[in-house]
């Protein structure tokens, strides 16, 4: 028995089925259809957070995508669903921002500022 591996997705439609970058983060890609979100970071030579999303040329999925926070690899997940890594991408984009608006009322709420 043969164990099927899905196929790549393809760079240019990865590209274009991306979200646009939310709030603070950052977007570009490249001709490879890599498309890397950025959140600086004023505290870290790294990033604050990062989410590099790309064909899984060379694993078993259509696309990976790896989270980073700070200098620290959270992982990689995959997908053979172009519809559900646009999902995940929206909602993980979308989640940091909300756990930085959080802590940015915490912090002025601390401070009395808020």
């Amino acid at each position: 028995m043969e164990l099927e591996t899905a196929e790549a997705a393809d760079p240019d439609v990865l590209r274009d089925r991306l979200p646009p970058a939310p709030g603070e983060w950052t977007r570009s890609a490249d001709m490879t259809g890599t498309v890397e979100y950025r959140l600086p970071s004023g505290e870290s030579p790294c990033t604050a957070a990062k989410l590099t999303v790309r064909p899984d040329v060379l694993g078993d999925g259509t696309v990976r995508v790896d989270k980073t926070v700070g200098c620290r690899g959270l992982g990689t997940d995959r997908y053979d669903d172009l519809d559900a890594v646009v999902a995940a991408a929206d909602y993980e984009l979308a989640h940091v921002l909300r756990g930085l608006g959080a802590d940015r009322s915490r912090e002025l709420t601390s401070r009395g500022d808020g």
